[in-house]
């Protein structure tokens, strides 16, 4: 498993998709990111074209892809990705991953709230959270609903 500490933190709702992008120095590039989104109202199409699945991004489209992932599990020290072939071809990593959060990191309790959101809808059937994690489901902010997002440098 690689593990690395998360330096960058934005979150939101944006175009019917709920968001959490986490950036991270890595052996390869002093800022790579990690984007997390799903698709709140997949349609029929969406499905059989099998993008009615959690959809992860690397730095760019050029690696990311629907279904990369067997289980993201969100929680109050990381969130931790278990990548399955798909996933670590798409993303360009060898092992599962697990970005860590610093304990008063400012944009994570947002960032958890939405990936909280996520375990409730189709796309997001892959991510797990917390209780206390869970917790944060009932947080507002502007990083929900407004097109803004939360950003922490």
């Amino acid at each position: 498993m690689r593990t690395y500490p998360i330096e960058e933190i934005h979150s939101g709702e944006d175009d019917g998709c709920l968001w959490v992008s986490l950036g991270f120095a890595s052996e390869h590039r002093p800022l790579d990111v990690l984007h997390i989104v799903c698709a709140l109202r997949p349609d029929a199409q969406d499905r059989s074209l099998g993008m009615a699945a959690i959809y992860l991004e690397r730095d760019d489209q050029s690696r990311g892809g629907y279904a990369g992932a067997d289980r993201i599990h969100a929680g109050e020290q990381a969130v931790a990705l278990e990548l399955n072939d798909h996933g670590r071809r798409s993303l360009e990593f060898d092992a599962a991953l697990r970005l860590t959060w610093a304990d008063a990191q400012a944009g994570k309790r947002e960032s958890l709230a939405i990936l909280a959101r996520m375990s409730g809808y189709e796309c997001g059937r892959v991510v797990e959270c917390e209780p206390a994690a869970g917790a944060a489901r009932t947080s507002t902010s502007s990083s929900t609903g407004t097109g803004t997002g939360t950003t922490t440098a």
